[in-house]
């Protein structure tokens, strides 16, 4: 039986790149199909289907954060210490998982039963039951590949999941079988990334993965685990509190529009989170080696994000209600509002990587922690006092409130760890939105006056193109302009636009 091998001298860089090059690469794939299968949903079923569909959805991955427990992210570096104790790590984190999940899995079954659900939203969380077994098990089978070093099976797993659960999704929605459907597709996705991933370890790895309960291991796992768990645990809450008090405090339809403005908002996260993997390695290397050269360097993130972030926030604020009826239809009108609101703060969004990566390349993870946890809380509050009031605007104006929050205890952290120039940043801040004004004002002008049609001769994918080519097009005119002034402003150099091209473009862990 062939078997995946690790040197004791450690894998090659080359390796390493090329492993992590898979991996996000298939992330970034699986996130612009997503935003697009999310589209295509919105439009089928409309706000209030999409009120219901989203939160019923995002009860996945916070039941899989309660049950992993950030168990998989700690059995991946304890197998990439020692690869030789796999099947024993693996057994037991099996064995913590199957008692975690009797238990989440039996209240939220009795919640089910008990509850006051219509027959179809009690058939839906049923389903979300079975995605949520099937994928705790497989994040910890994947676990392994990631100790191992060995990412291209996770990378096959996760595009082909992606086509499988779109493709029945679709046909699901275009055969009238609605949110069933859509949820029976996921549960298909699941089924296939369980079953590819089971054999995949058991062929490539030689692990039968069979539950076991040795006290040591799961004690000390569970030790290791808690402060991961606590933090992704936080970030959940910030993440989805927002619709669930929507949902309860004034209903789908207000959760529909809410939602289509902050998957907007949010759709272009990877790229923030891709740079900050670039650099959280050169941080922990220059917190030890030079603290200067650490300050250029957290100076240099954040000026390639902002230049980034700011003209993407106008743009986006001055063709708002364009982006919203072209892409979901004018039923979604109401979006809006909530997507001026939010994408305002989408610098501090972009911005809070770096910072970030910043604190736990020196040892401040806590700090990060911390900082999540009065974020939470103050949105929580936000939401109990505006939400009952202001319906969706005040989820938008609680989100926006909260991001800049986190931004700002973020930076005053960042600032005890490295001397950066506060100065030179707002002085870039400015010159940026200059030029982002100047640029927006001029798609403002031109966008109703670019066309394509093609929708004679693509019939059933035509609309979908020529909002590609649509935004496409504005995208390259309002880049060359931003650009050209922050040249000429000396916001940014040349060499400096070649250098961010190459850091995004070659991603490293």
């Amino acid at each position: 039986m062939p078997s995946i091998k690790v040197n004791d001298n450690g894998d090659s860089q080359e390796k390493i790149l090329k492993n992590t090059s898979f991996l996000t690469g298939a992330f970034v794939v699986q996130k612009v199909i997503s935003f697009l299968y999310f589209i295509f949903i919105a439009r089928r079923v409309g706000p209030v289907d999409l009120g219901l569909y989203d939160p019923i959805k995002s009860l996945i991955p916070i039941t899989l954060i309660l049950i992993d427990f950030s168990l998989s992210a700690v059995v991946t570096r304890e197998i990439a210490r020692a690869p030789e104790r796999k099947k024993e790590y693996v057994s037991n984190i099996l064995g913590i998982k199957i008692l975690f999940g009797l238990v989440v899995m039996f209240i939220a079954g009795l919640a089910t039963t008990l509850g006051n659900f219509d027959s179809v939203t009690r058939t839906l969380l049923y389903i979300v039951g079975m995605i949520v077994v099937l994928d705790t098990f497989t994040l910890t089978f994947f676990a392994v590949f990631r100790g191992l070093q060995n990412l291209l099976y996770e990378s096959v797993a996760i595009i082909i999941n992606q086509v499988l659960t779109i493709s029945a999704g679709g046909a699901a929605l275009l055969m009238g079988f609605g949110l069933k459907g859509l949820f029976l597709a996921t549960l298909l996705g699941s089924v296939f990334n369980f079953t590819f991933a089971f054999f995949v370890l058991k062929r490539k790895v030689g692990i039968n993965p069979m539950p076991s309960w040795d006290r040591r291991i799961i004690g000390s796992f569970l030790k290791m685990a808690l402060p991961f768990a606590l933090a992704a645990i936080l970030a959940k809450v910030f993440t989805y509190t927002d619709r669930y008090m929507l949902l309860s405090l004034a209903g789908k339809q207000y959760v529909g529009w809410y939602i289509t403005a902050n998957k907007l908002t949010f759709a272009l996260e990877f790229i923030p989170s891709a740079f900050a993997a670039s650099v959280y390695p050169a941080m922990s290397a220059l917190y030890v080696t030079s603290k200067e050269q650490l300050a250029r360097t957290f100076e240099k993130s954040m000026q390639y994000l902002l230049i980034i972030a700011i003209p993407l926030s106008l743009a986006v604020f001055t063709l708002s209600h364009r982006l919203i009826v072209q892409l979901y239809t004018s039923v979604f009108n109401p979006s809006v509002t909530p997507l001026r609101i939010m994408i305002l703060g989408l610098f501090a969004v972009f911005l809070n990587y770096p910072v970030g990566a910043l604190l736990n390349a020196t040892n401040r993870q806590t700090k990060n922690t911390i900082n999540m946890g009065i974020t939470v809380t103050v949105n929580i509050i936000l939401d109990i006092l505006l939400i009952p009031r202001f319906t969706f605007i005040g989820a938008a104006v609680s989100t926006l409130i909260s991001m800049l929050l986190l931004f700002s205890l973020g930076m005053y952290q960042a600032a005890k760890v490295v001397p950066y120039r506060m100065k030179h940043l707002l002085n870039l801040l400015l010159k940026s939105i200059f030029c982002s004004l100047i640029m927006s004002g001029i798609l403002y002008m031109i966008a109703p006056h670019i066309t394509f049609n093609v929708t004679p001769y693509i019939k059933n994918f035509g609309s979908y193109i020529q909002i590609l080519l649509y935004y496409g097009l504005l995208g390259v005119i309002g880049a060359s302009i931003y650009g050209g002034l922050s040249v000429g402003l000396k916001a940014i150099s040349i060499q400096e636009i070649r250098s961010l091209y190459h850091s995004l473009a070659k991603k490293v862990s």
